[in-house]
């Protein structure tokens, strides 16, 4: 009977799953964790350098947590897309249950169905207390596991990702490719108002920004010596939200610094030709 009841909950747990989450095209909370390793974890850090995220927020008790982990899809997307791959991506696990300990997240508590740890080469996150709580709460998150892609203009996306069969690494990269777009761009009053997509970028780049009253802009683009390489005037712009594509043919592959200026204001971004 006990058994019985613990399926029960755990097959409501589920089928709620779609009345939960935050709506697709949210803006995505900011958080900063630090993972197992002592590295800091930082979401808005990770967009505003133009890069996606991906987030597996899963608990070492729940079953179908472990057979999404069992598959191998977000080890084989933080090879194609993090550090070891092209770099454009951030994939995150991030331990959703407060009560979870190392040795549940190594395979050898008493809460676990295996070990998450071993062979995983992505950040693991295991915030406990009010960090947690504000996540959850912010993320309007109750169900494991849960799968959130954000984009670098931080919009979230998610019941792609959460249909069965569950986040395969096709499905992330759909995921990407046709939901990443100019909207719900950063406001002027953000720490970081403005965003450079993609980054590094190759043949173009987009800038992604909001006016708070019609003004003239202009980028200056500058080289690591700090030299005028060149520079673009984007006319008299109306208030509110831009998108200003801009072809990168007269660079040269580099690091360079764009200054985006307008009504005696300006922002800038390190952005990478390749």
């Amino acid at each position: 009977m006990k058994k019985a009841l613990v399926v029960f909950v755990l097959v409501v747990f589920q089928t709620n799953f779609s009345y939960c989450q935050l709506v697709d095209g949210s803006t995505a909370p900011d958080f900063t964790f630090t993972d197992l390793n002592g590295n800091t974890q930082s979401l808005y850090t990770y967009l505003n350098a133009g890069k996606y995220v991906a987030i597996d927020i899963s608990a070492t008790w729940c079953h179908p947590c472990w057979l999404y982990h069992e598959t191998g899809s977000f080890d084989s997307l933080y090879a194609l897309h993090d550090n070891p791959g092209d770099q454009t991506w951030k994939v995150l696990f991030l331990e959703g249950d407060g009560n979870t300990t190392l040795a549940d997240l190594q395979g050898t508590g008493t809460n676990t169905q295996g070990d998450w740890v071993t062979g995983s080469q992505y950040p693991i996150v295991n915030p406990t207390g009010v960090t947690l709580n504000d996540f959850l709460s912010n993320y309007n998150n109750n169900a494991f596991p849960t799968l959130y892609f954000i984009c670098p203009n931080k919009k979230m996306y998610q019941d792609t990702l959460n249909k069965y069969p569950r986040g395969s690494v096709s499905t992330w990269e759909y995921v990407a490719s046709t939901m990443c777009g100019p909207v719900g761009l950063d406001e002027i009053q953000d720490a970081n108002p403005l965003t450079i997509f993609p980054n590094p970028a190759k043949d173009y780049t987009v800038l992604y920004f909001s006016l708070n009253n019609s003004a003239e802009v202009t980028l200056t683009v500058t080289n690591v010596l700090g030299q005028i390489v060149e520079t673009k005037n984007f006319g008299v712009l109306q208030a509110g939200d831009q998108s200003l594509k801009f072809e990168l043919n007269n660079l040269n592959k580099g690091l360079y610094t764009f200054t985006l200026s307008g009504n005696d204001r300006y922002v800038r971004k390190k952005v990478v030709v390749q």
